[in-house]
C-alpha cells in the first residue's frame, strides 16, 4: 500500500539523520578508544537496549502492526547470525578504511551502495525503471559535491572503503529478505550481539582498552549505541518490509547530509556552496523517485 510505503520512506529518513549525527559521535569517540573496542561497546550495548525494547508490550506491538504478519522464530534468530557477521565487516573495515583515507572520501565511496544495491539485485531478475535509475545518479553527483572537496584519486584506503561498502550493500539486501517474516526488534538486537561478540575477540586481541579511555568516549558510545544502533537500525528493518532495497539505499543517502550538517552544528565545519547544491541535489532525487509512487501501486 501506498500509505506503508510513504511510513516506511519516512522512517528511512529518520535513521538517515541518526545515521547521519553518528559520524561525528564517531569521529570523537575514536579519538579516545581503538575501531573494534567502539564496535564492541556500541554493538553489545545497542544489542541489548533493542533486546529490552523488545520486551516492552507496547513497543513490540508497534513493530509486529502490519497485518497477516507472521514471525519465524527460527528465521529471527539465523538472521540475526547472518545480519550480525556481515555488519561486523561492514562497519570494522569501513573503520580501517577512513584511516588511511579522508573522510570525505570515505563518505562518498561508502554510499555508493547507492548503485552496488541495485546492480546485486538485477543479478536476481530485479527490473531499474527509468525514473529510479536518473534518480540514483542524482544523487551519487550530489552526495559527490558534498563530500569530496578534492580531486577522486584512488589509493588503498578508498578500495579498503568500497569493500565495506561492499558488505553494508549485502546488509541492505539480508535485512530486506529476512525483515518481513522476523521480529524487527529481536533480528536487531541479534545482529548487534553478533556484531559485539565478534569485535570483542579481535578488540582484546590487539587493542589495549582503559576505563579511563572508555569514560572519555562514553557520549559518544551511548549516542552510536542507542540511537543509531538500537533505534536507527530497527527502523530499517521495520521499512524493509514495505520498501524494496534500491529505494531504500536511495533514501538512506541522504545520511550524508545530516553528517555535514551535524559537523557544521556540532564540530563548527562551515558548509560551503558546493556541499549545499549537493544536498539540494539530493534533496531533489529523493523527492523525484517519491513521486507517482502511489499511483504505481493502484
Amino acid at each position: 500500500m501506498a500509505k506503508n510505503k510513504l511510513k516506511a520512506s519516512i522512517y528511512l529518513l529518520l535513521a538517515a539523520a541518526i545515521w547521519g549525527l553518528t559520524f561525528v559521535a564517531q569521529s570523537k569517540g575514536m579519538e579516545h578508544i581503538g575501531t573494534m573496542t567502539f564496535s564492541t561497546i556500541r554493538c553489545l550495548i545497542g544489542g541489548a537496549v533493542t533486546l529490552a525494547m523488545s520486551m516492552n508490550s507496547f513497543l513490540k506491538k508497534r513493530v509486529l502492526e502490519e497485518e497477516g504478519l507472521i514471525v519465524d522464530e527460527a528465521a529471527t534468530r539465523r538472521g540475526g547470525l547472518v545480519t550480525g557477521i556481515v555488519l561486523f565487516f561492514a562497519m570494522n573495515i569501513q573503520q580501517i578504511g577512513i584511516s588511511q583515507t579522508t573522510v570525505g572520501k570515505a563518505g562518498f565511496i561508502t554510499t555508493l551502495y547507492i548503485i552496488v544495491v541495485p546492480i546485486f539485485m538485477m543479478f536476481k531478475g530485479y527490473k531499474l525503471t527509468k525514473k529510479l535509475m536518473a534518480c540514483i545518479i542524482l544523487a551519487i553527483y550530489g552526495v559527490y559535491l558534498l563530500s569530496v572537496k578534492e580531486n577522486l584519486t584512488i589509493d588503498r584506503g578508498d578500495l579498503i572503503v568500497f569493500i565495506s561498502t561492499i558488505f553494508f550493500s549485502i546488509h541492505i539486501l539480508v535485512i530486506a529478505h529476512y525483515s518481513p517474516i522476523t521480529d524487527g526488534l529481536r533480528l536487531n538486537a541479534y545482529q548487534f550481539i553478533v556484531c559485539g561478540i565478534l569485535s570483542m575477540v579481535f578488540a582484546v586481541a590487539f587493542e589495549q582498552v582503559t576505563f579511563e579511555a572508555i569514560r572519555m568516549a562514553i557520549w559518544s558510545i551511548l549516542y552510536a549505541s542507542i540511537m543509531s544502533s538500537a533505534v536507527a537500525f530497527t527502523l530499517q528493518i521495520i521499512a524493509l518490509r514495505h520498501i524494496d532495497a534500491a529505494l531504500s539505499s536511495l533514501i538512506s543517502s541522504v545520511e550524508s547530509i545530516f553528517a555535514a550538517l551535524g559537523g557544521y552544528l556540532i564540530l563548527g565545519e562551515v558548509l560551503s556552496k558546493r556541499e549545499l547544491i549537493g544536498c539540494l541535489l539530493m534533496f531533489i532525487a529523493i523527492v523525484a523517485a517519491q513521486l507517482g509512487t502511489e499511483k504505481n501501486e493502484e
